[in-house]
């Protein structure tokens, strides 16, 4: 019987993908501020980092009119909490661009006239799929 120490523990290491819905409508009437929930989301992501170097994050935007990766920690850098944090600020700044390009998108489409518009849930969906396979 193998002993605990000696076993691999392959089964520690995780893969989360979070489908962030960046939908002014939705945000516009909810509790919580946008700003503050990805502060909480970067705080999120950011102790499923530490817990173990070999955790894999992936954040995807879901919009109105289009659907991104945003981070990716398998493309951050290994160097430290350092890194972490300017990686992580990286995708605070990527994800208000999203929301800016998507919000051009959106206006220039000229069909969302009632503020009633839905996301691209499906679509990140299946990008989340294409990241996990």
């Amino acid at each position: 019987m193998t002993s605990a120490h000696s076993k691999l523990y392959s089964d520690d290491v995780s893969l989360v993908v979070v489908v962030v819905d960046t939908n002014p409508f939705f945000w516009a009437g909810a509790a919580l501020p946008f700003a503050d929930f990805l502060s909480h989301l970067i705080h999120f992501v950011n102790s499923l980092l530490l817990l173990s170097n070999l955790n894999h994050v992936v954040i995807i935007a879901a919009g109105v009119s289009s659907c991104a990766y945003v981070f990716d920690s398998g493309n951050a850098g290994a160097s430290g909490a350092a890194d972490v944090a300017e990686t992580l600020g990286k995708a605070s700044r990527k994800m208000e661009e999203f929301i800016k390009q998507d919000a051009r998108e959106t206006a220039s489409n000229g069909t969302v006239a009632d503020g009633g518009a839905a996301s691209l849930f499906s679509g990140a969906l299946s990008l989340a799929l294409c990241c996990i396979l």
